[in-house]
């Protein structure tokens, strides 16, 4: 049984269809099909059903994923050190980010780690909050960019992320240089739902706000178009904010409300030598000094 048959096995469970885990390994559908059976056969168990709608862990299957996951992990901690040993930097990174970073941080992260390890691959999955904490959970991601806290994994704070009020240009408000949150009370209210809500939210019930709140949603762009639209005004991190905004004025809020960004890693001690160095980079480049 080989190492290649488990990850054969785990992209099929990622990508849901045997047709797609065999574009990602460079394999047939039915050279990924041989890989599968003859893992079934040894293990003695079967672990995918297949269908016409793509495939789905069997109760065996379920039971076994996070093992495999595990043998997977500690095959290529083997092969990352026996490199090591002999002077060469190699590994694959799979990286969870949500879209406000991987947009605005991850380029400059990942173009200064590949010049100095070339030899190392990452892969980027991106999505919720939610996503890349259940990502962690499964081991399908080495490491991944939340805000913290975060008291399931270990995490490292990087940095943080101040948020502003986005107003139309013609609102009350926007002739204000800082907006004092109770100025908020009952005006019609854009509230995010990408993770910074609870910040908000938290903010609101410690001031004793009730925010007229007309709409809930995930998508910054959308929240940005409808502020634009003279919708509602909404309060915002700066990341997710582009370079310029027409018909919306950027303003500061009072009392100053943060969000922390980090990293979350299962376990730091568990960790490949290409996740360590990765994290030290991102650490070097992106971690504030605290006072």
């Amino acid at each position: 049984m080989s190492i290649f048959q488990y990850e054969v096995f785990i992209e099929v469970v990622e990508s849901g269809s045997f047709t797609k885990a065999g574009e990602k390994l460079g394999l047939s559908q039915s050279g990924v099909s041989h890989n599968i059976s003859t893992l079934e056969t040894e293990l003695g168990i079967i672990l995918l059903h297949r269908n016409r709608n793509g495939t789905s862990l069997t109760n065996a299957g379920s039971r076994v994923v996070s093992h495999i996951r595990q043998i997977i992990h500690y095959g290529r901690l083997l092969e990352q050190e026996a490199a090591l040993i002999q002077g060469i930097e190699v590994g694959c990174i799979k990286i969870g980010s949500f879209p406000s970073f991987s947009s605005k941080m991850l380029p400059f992260l990942i173009s200064k780690f590949r010049t100095i390890y070339p030899g190392i691959q990452i892969e980027l999955y991106e999505g919720g909050y939610d996503e890349i904490k259940g990502w962690l959970t499964s081991g399908t991601i080495d490491v991944g960019f939340l805000t913290l806290p975060f008291t399931e994994f270990e995490t490292i704070p990087l940095f943080e992320d101040q948020l502003f009020a986005l107003v139309p240009d013609n609102h009350p408000l926007s002739i204000h240089k800082v907006i004092n949150v109770q100025s908020i009370h009952e005006q019609p209210f854009i509230m995010p739902k990408a993770g910074c809500e609870i910040l908000i939210k938290n903010l609101f019930r410690k001031n004793n706000i009730q925010p007229n709140i007309i709409f809930e949603i995930k998508e910054n762009n959308t929240i940005i178009s409808m502020v634009q639209e003279e919708l509602g005004i909404t309060i915002i991190p700066e990341m997710v904010l582009p370079k310029s905004i027409s018909n919306t004025k950027i303003i500061p809020i009072e009392p100053n409300l943060f969000r922390e960004i980090g990293i979350a890693i299962k376990s730091m001690k568990d960790a490949s030598p290409s996740v360590k160095k990765f994290i030290g980079i991102a650490k070097e480049l992106l971690q504030y000094e605290k006072a």
